[in-house]
């Protein structure tokens, strides 16, 4: 069909104003749409519209919405989708006021697009009610809302309790748990619930309801249902989605918001901020600017936290930078190495502040990783500057002396053996090894394996290097031959997914210390390695029986490659140099390295003082 009179839009002539569309009531659900496009000051029209979330769907602009303006008549195109929402959610007999994006916003103007974004925020909670639209019904639906209200209705009892609770009530519902189960993950697993703008769009609405076909159901009472479901371990992204729409008690942080809602899409990166900007309670002074990079805006955002935030605000920063990744910038640009890449879903590759390995899994934020004695973060000039305490990180860090390369391939069961071997050797010197260092990278390995391999039935029962292992370990206390054994022979899987290595303290301080670690990256001898944060041995499972006998610490450390030194306010050149990784670590603190000191109960990092104190410039 060709259009005579395609509808143009009117710029918007005030700060706060917007675009609202008056929606003409119909009789039949066939008959046209219809309507006019006004404008209208967010100040004065407060609580007076209807907003819309919804999923765009298919950019195809197949459906005609008829507009009305002082008399004439255009067309606009739109998207079946929205085609179909609107007839869902328009009156028989009154106009009704809406604001949809794909409408309210002239999607040509990049300009007035730049302004929009940042206040769509606002524009959902002023409205009087939000309606969500996730689609058609299917001949479940009915059935699957009915089950939802019910759970949500069920009183607060324990975990057990509320299993069985729920199990009765589906079966009452559905006659099976199966069936159930599928509708409930069909559901959830509609788009509407992957998207990543209608996350503010639900949690910031003073009031709001889910449409599914003519199936309809207050959103708190879904979230509370999915609360419930997550709460029994029934842990998907989707239904962790679900379950945080509700709206939140507190403003949360844009840290916390990027962390929680990892998972949910949008077509352009620097939308993974700006969706959930309005949100975010504006802590750390930093204000959207919808026109810069992606990268530029991730860059301000890590700005805004390392000016303004807390130290535990900072090291959560780190946080995000082990499980999102850094930004990659092209290489003649000179960007920092701490900048987390947003854009990326979070993979948590090591322990490096939880033991729980899959991220979904009902688990409060990181508000405080570690625990002390944890390094201090600051921004100078640009840089990235970290302290940590001598007595610990050494005067200059650590310095990696081996480390394993995954990139010579292990074609034969003989190669992995031997690759077994030599990896022991580089780690104790002499078959007849001391008898703490053994007993150190026993626990980094149990740690991990516990972390990355939970299933036990895959743990091995054999391996051709036991007689080796048995060797080693023999001077040992035979109430530990069995575990480390059992511990030692995951080795050579340990081997095929990460690095691990040696390292000494750099300096004359603590010279016949020792550490041990595992990293996702490669790294490389010569490589320094810097204290984050201590990590809690009794929160780690089949740990605590090492504790009682060695003085080590567990601790997540960055991995830095020196670069050339620079002025710090006119004093001495300040080391620097880039961050290539993150790792989970033991270190030992030996008088010599064949007697570790064990005579001190206190920790290593008790009662330091600031004289002691060490830093580094990342760029």
């Amino acid at each position: 069909m060709i259009f005579f009179n395609e509808y143009h839009y009117e710029p918007l002539s005030a700060e706060d104003e917007i675009r609202l569309i008056e929606l003409n009531p119909a009789k039949r659900e066939e008959a046209p749409l219809k309507c006019s496009i006004v404008q209208h000051r967010r100040s004065v029209r407060k609580n007076d519209y209807f907003a819309i979330s919804y999923v765009w769907g298919n950019p195809e602009f197949s459906r005609n919405l008829e507009i009305s303006c002082d008399g004439d008549v255009s067309y606009l195109r739109i998207t079946p989708n929205v085609d179909v929402l609107l007839r869902r959610l328009r009156k028989l007999e009154v106009l009704r006021y809406l604001w949809i994006d794909a409408i309210c916003l002239n999607q040509a103007d990049e300009i007035e697009k730049a302004h929009q974004i940042p206040l769509m925020g606002r524009i959902f909670g002023e409205a009087k009610d939000v309606h969500i639209w996730v689609g058609p019904q299917d001949f479940l639906t009915a059935k699957l809302f009915t089950f939802l209200r019910q759970v949500s209705l069920l009183p607060e009892v324990k975990q057990a309790k509320m299993a069985q609770c729920i199990v009765d009530v589906m079966l009452n519902i559905f006659g099976n748990t199966g069936t159930g189960l599928q509708s409930f993950d069909d559901f959830s697993n509609r788009v509407w619930f992957s998207r990543r703008w209608i996350i503010q769009e639900a949690r910031l609405a003073r009031k709001a309801t889910v449409h599914c076909g003519n199936c309809s159901i207050p959103l708190p009472v879904l979230a509370l249902a999915a609360k419930r479901f997550q709460a029994l371990d029934m842990s998907s992204y989707p239904m962790k989605m679900m379950a945080n729409l509700n709206t939140p008690a507190r403003k949360p942080t844009i840290l916390e918001l990027l962390w929680t809602f990892q998972e949910a899409c949008c077509l352009e990166p620097k939308d993974r901020v700006a969706a959930l900007y309005g949100l975010a309670q504006n802590a750390y002074g930093f204000h959207l600017d919808y026109t810069a990079h992606w990268t530029e805006m991730y860059k301000q955002i890590a700005f805004s936290v390392l000016r303004n935030g807390s130290n535990d605000i900072k090291l959560q920063l780190m946080l995000h930078l082990f499980e999102f990744g850094a930004v990659r910038a092209p290489s003649n640009v000179d960007y920092p190495s701490w900048i987390p890449d947003w854009s990326n879903t979070r993979q948590r590759g090591l322990p490096y502040h939880s033991s729980i390995k899959n991220i979904d899994t009902y688990e409060p934020y990181p508000t405080s990783p570690g625990y002390p004695t944890k390094a201090t973060l600051k921004l100078h000039h640009g840089s990235l500057q970290v302290h940590w305490n001598a007595l610990i990180g050494g005067s200059r860090g650590w310095r990696v002396v081996y480390a394993t390369n995954s990139d010579s391939p292990i074609r034969t069961e003989e190669q992995r053996t031997e690759k077994v071997k030599s990896l022991l050797l580089e780690l104790f010197p002499s078959i007849f090894a001391p008898i703490f260092p053994i007993m150190a990278v026993a626990a980094l390995f149990h740690l991990v394996e516990q972390f990355y391999y939970p299933n036990q039935n895959l743990r091995l029962k054999s391996s051709p290097y036991d007689e080796f292992i048995v060797k080693m370990i023999q001077q040992l206390p035979k109430m530990f031959h069995t575990r480390l054994l059992d511990t030692l022979r995951q080795t050579s899987r340990l081997l095929g997914d990460f690095c691990i290595f040696k390292m000494k303290p750099i300096g004359s301080e603590h010279q016949h210390s020792v550490g041990y670690g595992i990293s996702s990256q490669q790294l490389q001898p010569g490589d320094t390695m810097i204290p984050l944060w201590n990590m809690n041995w009794d929160k780690e499972r089949g740990m605590s029986h090492m504790k009682e006998y060695m003085y080590l610490r567990t601790k997540t450390m960055l991995v830095v490659r020196r670069t050339q030194g620079q002025t710090l306010s006119g004093k001495n050149p300040a080391e620097t140099g880039r961050i290539v990784g993150w790792a989970v670590c033991v270190l030992l603190k030996g008088e010599s390295i064949y007697e570790f000191d064990l005579s001190d109960s206190t920790m290593w990092d008790d009662d330091l003082n600031g004289e002691q104190q060490c830093s580094m410039l990342l760029a």
